[in-house]
């Protein structure tokens, strides 16, 4: 299948390593060309060294997005290498050490922003583009939470917007061919991160977890969200506005 993104530029924020990483690799795959985002450049020319293509297909830019000024240093550097691009993956998201209920307003604002204002200002950047072009593909990554609503107060309301998001805005741009989604992963399995510290320290922790919760009985893979994206990415999404597509092994 051909999924009609070759010789496309793709931006994927986050993308040094786990599930960023891993879409950039299958959009590589597909012939697009990569704008690979994250702090990291020592790890994001090594994704780069990686991805099919060849190196000189793609683009590296280490920048930390939360700082001031990364966003419109981002955006001009892109815009000198390759224009508004077509295709954005927003990957960038977490937590941001921010964990209690009751955290002040301002670090709730925080998470807010590291999970949907950053993204926002990309696409209200790049999305006019795609409007006059009348074709674009924006992927944003959710998560199983905002269903579960399992897990950190401020991080679990802060996807439920980005769901809503998601959502609202393509009311205003699918008209134009330019598509919105969301891929909402469930455990996956990314070094340094949750599931991948507990298979490693607590594997009784980790099997227990997978009887309560986790019916196909492993963890997700960043390969098992990567081509997922890229087909959000295609064409043949044309008609997936708003979606938020499930990733998640079936869990609960």
């Amino acid at each position: 299948m051909d999924l009609g993104i070759r010789g496309r530029w793709a931006l994927v924020t986050g993308a040094s390593r786990g599930i960023g990483k891993g879409i950039a690799q299958a959009l590589a795959a597909e012939g697009a060309r990569v704008l690979l985002v994250a702090r990291n450049r020592e790890a994001l020319e090594a994704v780069r060294a990686e991805l099919p293509g060849g190196a000189d297909a793609h683009r590296c830019f280490a920048l930390d997005l939360t700082a001031e000024g990364g966003i419109s240093d981002l955006v001009t550097g892109i815009q000198a290498e390759a224009g508004d691009p077509p295709i954005l993956v927003h990957n960038l998201g977490g937590s941001h050490g921010v964990f209690q209920a009751m955290a002040s307003s301002e670090d709730w604002r925080k998470v807010w922003q590291f999970n949907v204002g950053i993204a926002h200002e990309l696409n209200r950047i790049f999305l006019p583009a795609m409007v006059a072009a009348k074709w674009g593909r924006v992927v944003h990554l959710s998560t199983l939470s905002t269903r579960t609503h399992n897990g950190y107060a401020p991080y679990v309301s802060a996807k439920c917007a980005l769901d809503g998001y998601v959502k609202s805005v393509n009311r205003d741009v699918s008209r134009h061919n330019v598509v919105l989604t969301a891929v909402a992963p469930g455990a996956i399995f990314s070094e340094g991160r949750h599931f991948a510290k507990l298979a490693q320290e607590d594997p009784a922790a980790l099997d227990a977890y997978y009887k309560e919760h986790l019916p196909i009985q492993r963890l997700g893979q960043p390969s098992d969200i990567g081509p997922v994206v890229a087909f959000l990415c295609s064409d043949y999404a044309a008609f997936m506005a708003g979606a938020i597509v499930g990733v998640d092994g079936g869990g609960m």
